[in-house]
């Protein structure tokens, strides 16, 4: 009997201990956040590995852990919407004049490849997705070419800040 009481206290206290460690994590990401928004996908995209159908979103940008990487979390606004954080491939300053997401049309559906920030004076790269290539099709022999050497629709995503 004494030991299923102290069996007892001890996951008690285990599970006190988790619960303040996950709230001492959500208070260190909140203070490390660098920028909030909000954006309304038109198409489907996708966004390093992770796929965005239409429709509204809010992001947060900074280090989600003190010390570590800097990334981006991305939530739906819709019961049952994706959510998840993408790691920054590259940093860099910006010389645009509004927030939004660069993305390259494929299709009918967008690749998130930048998120311009003049808000905090950066613009952050994101890898491709696995397996894109971002390719373009020459009319006269049916051969691809990179993305570089041939012209490609760009359509930018503004990005509201959030009014916290």
């Amino acid at each position: 009997m004494k030991a299923i009481r102290n069996l007892t206290i001890l996951v008690g206290l285990s599970v006190a201990l988790i619960a303040l460690a996950a709230t001492g994590a959500r208070a260190q990401n909140l203070a490390l956040t660098s920028f909030n928004g909000t954006f309304t996908l038109p198409v489907d995209a996708q966004w390093a590995e992770m796929a965005l159908p239409a429709g509204e979103y809010s992001l947060s940008y900074g280090q989600p852990f003190k010390g570590g990487i800097n990334a981006v979390t991305v939530a739906g606004k819709a019961e049952g919407s994706p959510r998840g954080m993408i790691l920054v491939k590259a940093r860099s300053q910006t010389s645009a004049s509004k927030n939004a997401l660069v993305c390259a049309r494929e299709g009918h559906n967008l690749i998130v490849r930048a998120l311009e920030l003049p808000a905090i004076g950066e613009s952050i790269e994101f890898a491709l997705p696995h397996g894109a290539d971002l390719v373009a099709e020459q009319r006269n022999d049916s051969t691809n070419t990179q993305l570089a050497q041939a012209p490609m629709l760009i359509q930018r995503i503004p990005v509201k800040p959030s009014e916290k």
